[in-house]
């Protein structure tokens, strides 16, 4: 076990589960969402006729990362860059976000600028 101080661990705060695209809804996702590629992902998005909150969902593909450890932190990463958005997204929508390449931590400001770019193209954000 490596010891590692209190003070310098980073937590990652990640968005509610009921904010979280379903099984039921990400086949609706993947079939009549539109698509919106990105150079580090792609993204689709479907606005269902159903109010309740916006929800997301965050893919990382076996072929980027081969290891389960470092696709759940990854995943964990794009959930904490997505969590600033929750308020401001329209009710009703999916959106699902696809792993195209692996990054570092230290990529991850300009994934949050990606995503708030490809958000506002899509509408769900104003």
């Amino acid at each position: 076990m490596i010891f590692q101080p209190r003070g310098l661990v980073k937590k990652i705060i990640m968005i509610p589960s009921r904010r979280k695209v379903g099984h039921g809804l990400f086949e609706a996702l993947m079939k009549k969402g539109r698509f919106y590629p990105t150079e580090h992902f792609s993204c689709r998005v479907f606005f269902s006729g159903v109010g309740g909150p916006a929800k997301f969902s965050v893919v990382v593909p076996k072929k980027i990362e081969k290891s389960a450890v470092k696709r759940n932190a990854a995943k964990r990463r794009l959930y904490a860059a997505l969590r600033p958005f929750l308020p401001a997204a329209k009710p009703g929508s999916l959106c699902g976000f696809f792993l195209k390449k692996k990054f570092d931590g230290r990529a991850l400001p300009f994934l949050a600028l990606e995503m708030a770019e490809v958000l506002k193209k899509a509408g769900i954000i104003a």
